[in-house]
């Protein structure tokens, strides 16, 4: 027989760890309540016909408006405390969200007053509601419930709603009708008659403050403007029924020439002489700039794909500077610090222009990127190498140098790994029976085997050519 302790626990609810374990009572309950999902879907799609409701806000204010009408003192008459909130429906899981939903874009809005003195229209209406329905209704039929001497501030309430409906609607919406309607006496005169005219009239000039908002609206299926002077409604409704023009509706020889202007992977040349610049302590390693993204190629698939075939077709130069105040070997900048591996892969033009001789060390850093593997291709197609010697008077002066010498000969021979390409060229100091055959070999295709290409020809103190491999 269970001890009383024992007993107690069948029938009151259990915390453990601040969690409540459903007694079997709550659970058989719950087991009773019967599932909404196992509803056919018709029955569904009627509930959720019945819950998306957007009259409720507009009923309560009706409520409001009424106890104005007889008043003088609009400030008197305390205002509904009106939230909007997610209708409850849409708030439960994501299949009933999902099934719901498709009602909110059915619904249509009426606002037959203004604003006056209450906050914002997304105090009582939801902008997500606002940006989902079908239609929305402005008309003045609660304007002449008003007594002459609110008149003024019943209609600044009509200019303060469409203006805050246009800042909502602006960034997007999906509106098939837009409806504005003034057939008031206590209006029209001042809209129509009042429009062209010389003298100062608050009504007009506050309706052209709301129809500047209106401009700001495009893409609604239809729009229609009653009691509104016949140029002024005509051109509202052509613009705002126009599609919003934007960066993607530019010709593609626009966006081109904008993506032309801002990407060019050639800026790592003022960046390598801005950190050199900088590089007082050359104790210390250099301060390397930052590596990002442009922000162009991160907008959307189609921006960048279009960017990235303008930015491909661009050389890439890179100009080492002459003055740097560089000591030692060990103190050249690596030039993969400004541009990474990836992106010289997809480098189809490359220009190097060394402006002295300390820059050949850091050719290593960037040509095994070029080189095609098994693993990885490359785009590059043409190379201009420009190399500064300062020392090559010193060489062809020592009977037991040559030029290239062996140091520079051991670098530039990284260039014979790079094969298959369409135009190669060389200027400054390197002769040229030293480029000419490399440019022969940067040309063969990958497959010709060492022994069918041309020997790297050097140049003796004496004026011979002499074979560059030879000690």
């Amino acid at each position: 027989m269970p001890t009383k302790s024992s007993s107690r626990s069948f029938i009151a609810p259990i915390r453990h760890r601040e969690q409540q374990i459903l007694t079997r009572y709550q659970e058989r309950r719950i087991r009773q309540t019967f599932p909404f999902l196992d509803l056919p879907a018709e029955l569904r799609l009627w509930i959720y016909d019945l819950c998306i409701d957007v009259t409720t806000a507009q009923k309560l204010l009706e409520r409001y408006y009424q106890k104005l009408k007889d008043t003088t003192n609009i400030k008197g008459v305390k205002a509904p405390l009106i939230y909007s909130k997610c209708p409850t429906i849409l708030r439960i899981n994501r299949q009933i969200f999902a099934e719901a939903s498709i009602f909110v874009p059915k619904r249509s809005l009426t606002f037959n007053h203004g604003l006056l003195d209450l906050l914002t229209v997304k105090d009582f209406v939801p902008e997500s509601l606002l940006r989902n329905v079908s239609t929305i209704t402005i008309d003045d039929s609660g304007h002449p419930l008003f007594k002459e001497n609110i008149l003024a501030a019943s209609w600044m309430g009509y200019v303060t709603l469409i203006e805050q409906l246009a800042e909502i609607l602006e960034p997007g919406h999906r509106l098939k009708q837009l409806t504005i309607s003034l057939t008031s006496d206590e209006l029209v005169p001042h809209v129509k008659t009042c429009w062209t005219a010389t003298y100062s009239c608050g009504f007009r000039d506050t309706l052209r403050r709301a129809c500047d908002a209106l401009r700001t609206i495009r893409g609604v299926g239809n729009v229609t403007l009653v009691g509104f002077p016949q140029p002024l409604a005509l051109e509202l409704k052509v613009r705002m029924q126009s599609t919003r023009a934007t960066f993607l509706t530019i010709p593609r020889e626009l966006r081109d020439m904008i993506y032309a202007k801002t990407l060019d992977w050639s800026d790592i040349s003022q960046q390598l002489v801005r950190t050199l610049a900088d590089w007082t302590d050359k104790s210390q390693k250099p301060p390397y700039p930052k590596r990002s993204t442009p922000t162009v190629l991160l907008l959307n698939h189609q921006i960048h794909d279009e960017a990235v075939a303008v930015l491909h077709a661009k050389p890439l130069t890179i100009i080492c500077p002459a003055d740097h105040n560089m000591k030692m070997q060990a103190q050249v900048p690596n030039l993969l610090h400004f541009i990474t591996r990836d992106t010289l892969r997809n480098v189809r033009h490359l220009s190097l222009k060394l402006e002295s001789w300390e820059w050949i060390y850091s050719i290593d850093f960037l040509l095994p990127a070029f080189v095609a593997t098994a693993q990885r291709t490359t785009q590059l197609t043409s190379v201009h190498l420009h190399f500064n010697d300062t020392l090559k008077t010193r060489f062809l002066a020592d009977i037991r140098q040559r030029y290239p010498d062996n140091t520079l000969h051991t670098t530039l021979t990284g260039f014979t790994r790079i094969r298959g390409l369409s135009s190669v060229t060389f200027s400054g100091d390197l002769p040229s029976c030293y480029t000419v055959p490399l440019a022969r070999i940067m040309q063969t295709p990958a497959h010709v085997g060492v022994a069918a290409l041309p020997k790297l020809m050097a140049l003796s103190p004496a004026g011979e050519i002499v074979d560059a491999d030879d000690d």
